[in-house]
């Protein structure tokens, strides 16, 4: 991890460039507030290193990632929904693409279904790559009786 002053230095840098724009409110937080974070990260560092649970390249990413969040801007709602729109439009595209690959792997699906085969066909009918009539009739009556059909249905009934 870089030294509190470098990364000190990147702060003023976004400070000062949201100032000529006249855009602090985007700031995440203040100096001081900065600085402390800073030093419970590296706390967080030194903690991690002592647990051996994750090797050193997670805990630098996950160090690298709580500084990169702090110097992000707060988005307005506009674009944060403008985000949300071209994020939804980009999966659906996406799930499109992959509609027929997952309807070939729905007709090898067989009872009695696995867990894993239940949260599948619930993924794919909430994305529509499948509909329930491409359920053989097997799978559709065990399906049925699952926790996931329930709350599909739930949903459709909100919409």
């Amino acid at each position: 991890m870089k030294t509190t002053e470098e990364l000190f230095d990147r702060y003023l840098d976004k400070f000062n460039e949201l100032k000529i724009k006249g855009e602090l409110w985007r700031l995440r937080v203040k100096p001081d507030e900065f600085l402390a974070e800073v030093e419970k990260i590296r706390a967080y560092g030194i903690e991690q290193r002592k647990s051996n649970y994750k090797n050193e390249y997670h805990i630098q990413c996950n160090q690298e990632s709580m500084i990169e969040i702090m110097l992000m801007d707060i988005p307005t709602y506009d674009e944060m929904k403008e985000q949300f729109d071209r994020l939804a439009k980009d999966a659906e595209v996406q799930f499109a693409l992959e509609a027929p690959a997952v309807q070939l792997r729905l007709q090898r699906i067989q009872t009695p279904l696995n867990f894993n085969d239940v949260v599948n066909i619930y993924k794919w009918l909430l994305r529509k790559q499948i509909n329930l009539q491409m359920l053989s009739k097997e799978v559709f009556e065990e399906f049925r009786n699952t926790r996931q059909f329930e709350l599909l249905l739930k949903k459709l009934n909100k919409l």
